[in-house]
């Protein structure tokens, strides 16, 4: 709880700097996010129709690039393409600050080159990794909702819906400091792994207690903006969402490395 805490604070404190990384790769997820699959699926839910599900409604409302339209596909890949690069220039901002106390922008271009290879390789690996996880969070609330007696198929539809997240929060715990390690140590891909797994594994449980605990309060959050009559205004709310989920996320991400690591951090300090 406490890297939520201290990341909550920090990228409060330093939202004007965070704000234009996050901004557009959250604006084009935004776009890629199916309002209509999404509000059929809870419609189902809620009239307790869980016999009408759709494996293909499902998986849209849960994919990233969900192929419900070709500009819902075009979106998806754009988030995933502006993520890496965003994500990379964020990475060397939060480690500038971190290490020297400095917020300019001076030098953060120039990181890019280190930063795009590591970064891509694992917002690719995030992105495979939870495409395989709606597609099969799908296929196995469909089946279950394919039980003839419509209590048993809503509670192990909803059941199989909440343990997915377990299942998804502790695979993407796994590797959650390998992004830092391989960029601030200069390990090799998997020696980084490796002793990102070291880094992470005292304080693991409570680390995938709390994602999972945010990233059900961020569904439900998205889940009331479904109710929005206005397209316009759903994606105004849900970018406005995923700007700070980008940004949580990785500075929760340095902010967790630098504490495992015990590394003193110049931006506490008052003298820039």
């Amino acid at each position: 709880m406490k890297y939520t805490i201290q990341s909550s604070k920090y990228t409060l404190k330093n939202f004007i700097y965070l704000f234009p990384f996050a901004i557009l790769p959250a604006w084009f997820l935004a776009l890629s996010t199916d309002q209509h699959a999404i509000f059929c699926a809870l419609e189902t839910v809620f009239s307790g129709r869980v016999n009408d599900f759709h494996f293909v409604h499902l998986f849209q409302a849960l994919s990233i690039i969900n192929f419900a339209t070709g500009a819902s596909v075009i979106f998806g890949i754009a988030s995933i393409i502006t993520m890496i690069v965003c994500g990379a220039l964020l990475f060397a901002f939060l480690d500038k600050h971190m290490r020297i106390g400095k917020r300019t922008l001076t030098g953060i271009v120039s990181k890019l080159n280190d930063n795009l290879i590591s970064t891509a390789g694992f917002v690719l690996l995030l992105l495979g990794i939870y495409e395989i996880w709606a597609l099969i969070t799908s296929g196995l609330m469909y089946v279950f909702s394919l039980i003839p007696v419509a209590g048993l198929a809503s509670m192990f539809t909803v059941g199989t819906f909440l343990f997915m997240h377990v299942v998804l929060i502790y695979v993407v715990g796994r590797i959650y400091l390998w992004l830092p390690c391989m960029q601030i140590t200069g390990f090799r891909a998997f020696e980084a792994l490796s002793y990102s797994q070291y880094l992470v594994e005292a304080f693991k449980w409570k680390l995938l207690a709390v994602q999972l605990v945010v990233l059900l309060f961020v569904e439900g959050f998205i889940y009331l903006c479904v109710l929005s009559p206005y397209t316009w205004l759903f994606t105004l709310l849900t970018t406005i969402v995923y700007t700070f989920i980008i940004m949580l996320f990785c500075v929760r991400m340095m902010v967790a490395y630098f504490d495992r690591e015990q590394i003193e951090r110049a931006d506490l300090k008052k003298y820039y």
